[in-house]
Parts: C-alpha cells; structure tokens; sequence
C-alpha cells in the first residue's frame, strides 16, 4: 500500500498539485513533502479512473454501514441511494438522493458513517452530505455519466432488482414515518429530569383535582412563607404523577417573590455524584458550604435513591441539621414514605419522617381529562372531545404517559400531515376503550420495570455508574428497550445518559446471546415483559 496506493486520487490540497497521470507509482516521500509544503509535478487525474476509485471507496463505505444498521434501515436511507462524491484532506464529500435521506442521515447516522470511513482510510474525517442535483459546488460525479446513482437510470436493466427499482421513486416509507415519530416521542421521554429550574413549571398550570389538592395546598403555604409554616415538606407517590412539577412551582414562586432567595435545586443522585467530585478534588468544605451557608432553599428530588450510599448518607444527615438550625426550607420527593426506604440508616429515616409529608395518587377520570385538555393547549395540539376522552379513559397509570401521549399525536399531525380523530387516535397510540388497563409501553415504564425488578433506583440505571449491581440491569433495559420499541441505537442510548451506539449494540447483543445459554436470565427477562 506503501507503494502502490494512489495518494493523488484521494487527497485535494489546496495550492498543491497532483501526481502526473502517467505515473504508476507514487513515491511515499514526495507526497510527505507535498503535505509539508513542497510542490511536486502537476497533472490531473482522468474522470474515468476516479469514478471507478471513488465507486470503490462508496462500495466499502456501505458494506461497512451494512453490517452496523438494520438491514430495513440501510436498504431505506443507504443501498443504491449514497455515494462518495470527493474526497479532500480534510473532508469526505457524499451525494444521496433525496432531501428526506439527507435529514435521516445527518439526524441519526453520522457517527455510522464516520465509523465506517474511519476503518475504511484510517484516519476522521468531515462529512458533507448533498442532495443530487441540488449541490452548487463542483459538477463531481453528480453530472458524471459514470456516477453510480446516474448509471443506475440509464443502465439496461439486467436483473429483477434493477428492473423494479428506481431511484427518482424513493420516498420515505410508512416505517420511516412511523420511526420518525417515536423518535420524538423517545426524545421527549430521555430529556425528562434537570437541576435547573423550569419556568413553564408554575402553580398557574398545575392542574388541581382531589389526587393532588392537599399536596398542592401544603406547597403554596412553603412557597409563601420558607422555612417558616413547614420547614420541611415531604412530596410522596409513584412516578409521573406531578411531584417534579411542584417543586419547580415551588421555586419560580420563591424566585418571583423574593428573588434574592438562594434556590439549590438538584436530586439525590446528582447531589451523590458531586460529593464524589467534591472528594477526588479535595473540596469537601466547599461542598458543605454551597449546601448551607450558601442555600435558603434546598430541594431534592428522589430522595430514595440514597439508599445503600453511607457515605452521602453522612453528609446529607449533616446538612439537613445545618439547615434545620439555621431556618431554612428543605423540600424533598419520592416514590414511597421514608419507612419504606430500604438501605437508609435509622438517623437519616428518623429525619426525613420529621418532615411533614403529603401524598399524590393517580388522578381520577376529570382530573386527566382537565389535564389533557391544558397541555393540548400548551403544546399547539387540537384535539376533540372524544379523542381527550378516549385516552383519558385508557391512559390511568400517570401524567407523563398523558403528555406522552400528546407529544406522539402532535408528532403524527406534523410529519403525516393528518387530523386527529379518534380512529387515528386508536391507531398510533394502540389504545381501546374496551380495554381500560391496557399499558402504554414506553422507554421510561420499560426502564421504571426493569429497576423495580432488580432493586435500584432509577437514576443509577439511567446514569453514568458502571458497577455490577448497575450494568447487567441497565444492558437488559437496553435490550428491552430495542426489542419492543425499536429505537434507533443513538435514541437508545441518549436515554440512558447519552450512550454511544457501540455501548447500546453491545448491550443488546449481550443479553440476546446471554438468554439463550442462561435459563435463569431468559425467566428474569419474560418476567419484566410480562409485567410491561
């Protein structure tokens, strides 16, 4: 390759010609001289020979994607459709055939591509992707009547597959726009959780009814008067159920009323993953400091996920006194009362008991209604009254299932290009008025399934930790994931803490070859699905 490799056909320098034509070997040390500034002898390639190179450069770019993608997948946005253009220093040029690829291409298959180029040349590059005919660079090989996209038409056909297909004809398929939409819904899902506060969170559009009434009540009266009426207030229920929303009403009300308040906003995991920064860089009175003399208010989220960690535990049990002692407002949430946190000590359940605490169930008929109804708004979606009433009536588990359901419709409107009726309804979001307690499978309930099952917070299967109580739960949540919804792997792992492909096709293959020689991790497997 040293030797032989035609250097002249894959690198475009600026100010630097290329190897004469007629040469049949390139000398190694003259195009090292060239890269340094040193001009060799110009000429310039024949069309021919670089439309054959870069055929052959496209030909091993896809069979390299080929074997990375799922095989629909890469006969929908690559086979016959994507092709290598140029190749510069710096820059890989490709032309596909419609604007649809291009978007689907640059949206989810990038890193794919760069891979593919990587083990393909040795070395990254940049890419830029054109649609056919609508470059306004070079004519390249999209005006070349060599290019392997223009020969495809004019070809003779000779067999059933070039006879059949035709690349002007390409559209995106039903699966396509289907994918499309999932993947908003994915997306909507994976972004759930902050420690900054949220401004469109507010008492105004908090959506009252007898599941969440008192609990609403006890939050306005701490929002009003911190550190004062309930110094500590305790927020407890399942998921999904408008606890986050409280506690960011909670603050905007504090911010807009005084807003010199100190307001640390944060939950128990990450307030554990900065204490172990805190440590490793020896800053563990800054920690401490930014916790009480530098917080009025202190609002954790999922507090139950300090179980098992002794070591925050200690901190934690320490703040709380400070700022107890010194007036402060503490506000915590959580999926279940303190005496049911397994893995706390007594010291810590003792304190947190000593809140008052205050309970959200699952609303009732009217109340999701009313809700629908409010986001519908808030989101720009129309929706009749017996669309709102049939998911209403179907969709009781929570209200992010609710706003899910929303975010998906709202998706179907925009990319179908269809109106919202209740048939449409029934079709995408697979609900039946018959059938009341029928689930709606999402990326969040799979992964919420799946920590139950195993016994670990939530937060720790979607975060970065990688110990082996974590790892085999969060590859079978991963697993679960792409069997029954079929994300893309970059969807999927964006939901756990932004994962690249590589990791989440790893996962998967793993539990897939694991359950087939493992009895007992097939059983625990079909026992979460059934579950779902």
């Amino acid at each position: 390759m040293t030797q032989n490799f035609p250097f002249n056909h894959f690198l475009k320098l600026d100010g630097i010609a290329e190897a004469p034509a007629k040469a049949t070997e390139v000398n190694p040390v003259i195009v090292e001289k060239a890269l340094k500034g040193v001009t060799p002898p110009s000429a310039t390639p024949t069309a021919d020979s670089s439309s054959e190179e870069l055929r052959t450069i496209t030909d091993a770019v896809l069979e390299h994607i080929k074997n990375l993608i799922n095989f629909n997948k890469f006969h929908a946005y690559f086979a016959n459709t994507f092709t290598v253009s140029a190749i510069h220093q710096t820059t890989v040029e490709f032309v596909v055939t419609t604007s649809f690829i291009k978007k689907m291409i640059e949206t989810h298959y990038l890193d794919t591509v760069r891979q593919a180029l990587y083990e393909i040349l040795g070395k990254d590059y940049d890419l830029t992707i054109e649609v056919m005919g609508n470059s306004q660079t070079q004519p390249s090989l999209s005006s070349n009547n060599e290019n392997i996209l223009n020969s495809l038409k004019t070809k003779k056909p000779d067999s059933v597959r070039n006879s059949t297909f035709f690349i002007d004809e390409l559209e995106p398929t039903k699966e396509d726009l289907f994918k499309a939409i999932d993947s908003q819904v994915i997306e909507h899902q994976a972004n759930q959780g902050s420690n900054q506060i949220d401004p469109a969170k507010s008492f105004n559009n908090f959506i009252i009814g007898p599941s969440n009434n008192i609990a609403h009540a006890l939050s306005m009266a701490v929002a009003k008067d911190p550190g004062k009426t309930y110094p500590a207030l305790y927020i407890y229920g399942n998921s999904g159920l408008g606890k986050t929303h409280l506690i960011h009403a909670i603050a905007n009300s504090i911010q807009s009323r005084t807003p010199s308040t100190r307001i640390c906003m944060t939950s128990a995991n990450r307030f554990m993953n900065e204490m172990v920064e805190s440590i490793k860089s020896n800053r563990q009175f800054d920690f401490r400091r930014k916790y009480t003399e530098n917080t009025d208010v202190l609002i954790i989220d999922d507090i139950h996920e300090l179980k098992n960690k002794t070591t925050t535990q200690e901190m934690f049990f320490h703040i709380f006194n400070e700022l107890i002692e010194r007036g402060k407002q503490l506000v915590f949430t959580s999926d279940k009362v303190p005496k049911e946190i397994d893995g706390i000590e007594d010291r810590i359940r003792t304190r947190l008991s000593s809140a008052l605490p205050v309970e959200i169930q699952q609303p009732d008929l009217e109340t999701r209604i009313a809700i629908l109804k409010k986001k519908a708004i808030e989101k720009d979606v129309y929706l009749s009254d017996d669309v709102v009433n049939l998911i209403a009536k179907c969709v009781k588990s929570n209200i992010r299932e609710l706003e899910g359901c929303l975010i998906k419709l709202g998706a179907v409107t925009s990319i179908l290009k269809v109106d919202i009726d209740l048939e449409v309804a029934k079709e995408h979001l697979k609900l039946n008025e018959e059938l009341e307690n029928q689930k709606n499978v999402t990326i969040e309930s799979i992964s919420r399934n799946v920590a139950n099952y195993y016994k670990i917070p939530i937060g720790d299967l979607r975060g970065k930790a990688k110990t082996k109580e974590v790892a085999l739960p969060r590859q079978v949540a991963m697993y679960l994931v792409s069997k029954m919804l079929k994300p893309t792997l970059k969807e999927n792992g964006h939901y756990f803490s932004g994962r690249d492909h590589s990791t989440v096709l790893h996962a998967i293959k793993t539990i897939s070859d694991r359950i087939k020689m493992d009895p007992s991790l097939a059983q625990q497997v079909l026992d979460i699905e059934k579950q779902l």
